[in-house]
């Protein structure tokens, strides 16, 4: 079994085990998805997704309906709106940025990647989940499985080729099994013996 099939074995298997993910989650649910996406793909840098969940639940009770509306409040104000999360002056400026992306009309992972406080995860889930474009998120998650599972960790633009298939189903439903593996079994203290990777899994194996 060659790296690709050990990858696609992972992914039916996970999926069998957990079920579909549906990702991306969705709560401030009276905006676009693509607004959500950018909005909780900033939010969530450095902080629990619980914190960015009071966030986005406090815009979805005020009414505000969009990223753009939410952008016309003064920095002092938005500081208030997003306290729950870290960093928030940071991520401000961020969220204009990439706004400012967004108007111009050339939205790409390139584009992004300029925008202050994007990484790499962060322009993968926002081109991923929002806006379709077939690319794999890779997080800490990830590259903690992949090195336990595979046991090597190459560079990231070999991982993400190792991991990469051309549909969007199997690209967001793999992140975020790989998340839910993380969170219930490859833990930073494994929990192998229920894992339903174990097999395979050249960590667990030793």
């Amino acid at each position: 079994m060659d790296l690709k099939e050990k990858v696609y074995w992972a992914f039916l298997k996970l999926l069998c085990a957990f079920g579909r993910q549906n990702w991306w989650p969705r709560i401030w649910n009276i905006a676009s998805v693509e607004d959500e996406v950018i909005l909780g793909a900033v939010l969530t840098q450095n902080v629990s997704w619980k914190n960015v969940e009071r966030v986005l639940e406090n815009l979805k009770q005020m009414g505000i309906r969009s990223l753009e509306e939410l952008l016309k409040f003064e920095d002092g104000v938005l500081e208030e709106l997003l306290k729950p999360t870290a960093f928030v002056k940071r991520k401000i400026k961020t969220l204009r940025g990439i706004f400012g992306v967004l108007r111009s009309g050339n939205l790409s992972r390139g584009e992004l990647l300029k925008v202050y406080g994007v990484g790499e995860e962060t322009a993968d889930v926002i081109m991923l989940y929002a806006y379709n474009f077939p690319t794999f998120v890779i997080d800490e998650y990830t590259l903690r499985w992949f090195v336990r599972f595979f046991g090597f960790l190459p560079k990231k633009g070999e991982i993400r080729e190792i991991l990469h298939f051309e549909d969007l189903f199997y690209l967001k439903e793999m992140h975020a099994l790989i998340d839910e593996l993380g969170k219930r079994f490859c833990k930073k203290e494994p929990l192998c013996e229920n894992c339903p990777l174990r097999v395979k899994c050249s960590f667990a194996r030793k």
